[in-house]
């Protein structure tokens, strides 16, 4: 049998050639985003007010993105940016919409839609919609006199930008903006609602992400194992005992009349106090007294920086006055949480 020569692994191409042309390119879209901060105006605040007015902080209504094509997308972006950063938001596809899905639009709901021409006849059905059932409408388009346009209540208009498409037709600079456009609207939401990062932790509860703006809360009713502790007086072999069973590297010391914090004795704490004397000593005697703490409502991500800051391995949760939890960085880095 003839075997068929193995295809080349890749063309050869000018390295140089390549980089500088994506450079070129790079600066044409960012040419692009200049464009669009100069012809921010005035309804940019209508927008935003529109939106702060019917969506979010106990409002029912929501922001209702829409779009067809590369629009779409974007608005399906948008929509997820949206709903994570305190606006309750939902994307519609035009084209589905017609077909039904226009039953997910409220009454007390905002509509965006998004259209490079504002010509888009998928979006007509929408738009009268919306205008029948008092819904109103914010339009993302370059034409100010496009039909969208004229159908709408607030207009953000993009500026012509010549696509960086060799052929000046596929949708990547009109369709940068547009993306940034969005995310200058989302920011602005964010910002006069207050919009914390404990707020982003609510809708961010899974990765990387989720786990760092986790509550200490959340984390310890995960994972939380009981507190090791011993009293002031506690011989050196009981606190041995309490850091070797307690799997936390330390063992809090507490008031045995009112179970106050007193201090906290580490594995370092144990290293520095090793000598001839050591077991004629109690853990009041070696204790690191005033040890750093959180309050259990604080972020997993406050309490690594703590630690970062600090260089220790520990730090105490505490409940209004009581211990709850120790924070160990070998276990947040077990769990991915550091």
């Amino acid at each position: 049998m003839n075997r068929r020569p193995d295809p080349p692994l890749a063309a050869a191409v000018d390295a140089g050639a390549i980089v500088a042309r994506a450079r070129d390119i790079l600066a044409k879209e960012a040419e692009g985003m200049a464009l669009l901060g100069a012809a921010l105006d005035g309804a940019l605040a209508e927008a935003t007010g529109l939106v702060l007015g019917r969506v979010g902080s106990g409002k029912t209504g929501r922001l209702v993105v829409t779009g067809i094509g590369k629009s779409g997308h974007i608005a399906a972006k948008l929509a997820s940016t949206f709903s994570s950063t305190g606006t309750p938001s939902l994307y519609l596809h035009a084209a589905e919409a017609a077909h039904g899905d226009l039953g997910m639009v409220g009454g007390g709901d905002v509509l965006m839609a998004i259209s490079r021409s504002g010509d888009s006849r998928e979006l007509y059905a929408v738009v009268d919609y919306c205008r029948a059932e008092g819904v109103p409408v914010i339009a993302v388009t370059m034409r100010s006199d496009s039909p969208l346009a004229r159908r709408a209540a607030v207009v953000l208009r993009l500026p012509e930008v010549e696509e960086v498409c060799p052929n000046n037709l596929a949708p990547t600079t009109s369709a940068l903006i547009t993306l940034a456009l969005g995310h200058v609207l989302a920011v602005l939401l964010m910002e006069r609602r207050a919009f914390a990062e404990k707020d982003f932790a609510q809708f961010h509860p899974g990765g990387r992400l989720g786990r760092g703006l986790a509550t200490v809360r959340r984390y310890i009713d995960e994972f939380g194992a009981g507190v090791p502790s011993v009293g002031p007086d506690a011989p050196m072999a009981e606190v041995i005992s309490a850091v070797a069973n307690g799997r936390k590297g330390s063992v809090v010391v507490l008031d045995p009349a009112d179970g106050a914090l007193r201090g906290i004795v580490t594995e370092g704490d144990l290293r520095r106090a090793y000598g001839s004397d050591m077991f004629a000593r109690t853990a009041g005697d070696i204790m690191t007294p005033r040890p750093v703490t959180i309050d259990v409502d604080g972020l997993i991500r406050e309490a690594v920086m703590l630690m970062t800051e600090k260089r220790i391995a520990n730090i105490i949760v505490v409940d209004g006055g009581t211990v709850v939890e120790i924070l160990d960085t070998k276990d947040l880095m077990e769990r991915g949480f550091l």
